[in-house]
């Protein structure tokens, strides 16, 4: 429902998602790293797996069962929103600013891969950060 009714809303200016996710993760901040793959299956959005890092760049590798039916039925379907919620996570952690691109050369198949790079020479204004409870989704409900 998600590729079939997004793409008329936003027509195809569609990285409004991109900012839509990074709004979600001001919206449920999560409290540490290991909770962005917990987050990701209870929104059943996928299984998200850390696959580099390194100081200034993450890689994520988004798969499971979602990501294959949404492949399968959109081949042009967008994973802007989880990139965004990825990055201002990853951002909101770090306190640095923090951006994320879906690498299109490698996400084949029933993988989606996603880069996040952290520039640790900009910090971020830490009262531009929402002061919301830090939700930990392995001990919460979603």
């Amino acid at each position: 429902m998600r590729d079939a009714l997004l793409p008329d809303l936003v027509g195809t200016d569609n990285t409004i998602l991109y900012w839509a996710g990074k709004r979600l993760a001001r919206n449920f901040p999560l409290a540490k790293d290991e909770d962005l793959p917990v987050f990701f299956e209870k929104a059943n959005w996928g299984y998200l797996k850390r696959v580099k890092s390194k100081m200034n760049r993450q890689v994520f590798e988004l798969s499971g069962p979602i990501v294959e039916i949404r492949k399968k039925i959109n081949s042009k379907c967008e994973f802007l929103l989880e990139a965004g919620f990825i990055a201002e996570t990853i951002q909101n952690q770090s306190g640095f600013t923090s951006e994320a691109v879906i690498d299109t050369e490698t996400s084949r198949g029933n993988s989606v891969f996603i880069t996040v790079q952290v520039d640790q020479r900009d910090p971020v204004d830490l009262n531009t950060i929402p002061d919301k409870d830090l939700l930990n989704p392995s001990r919460e409900e979603l």
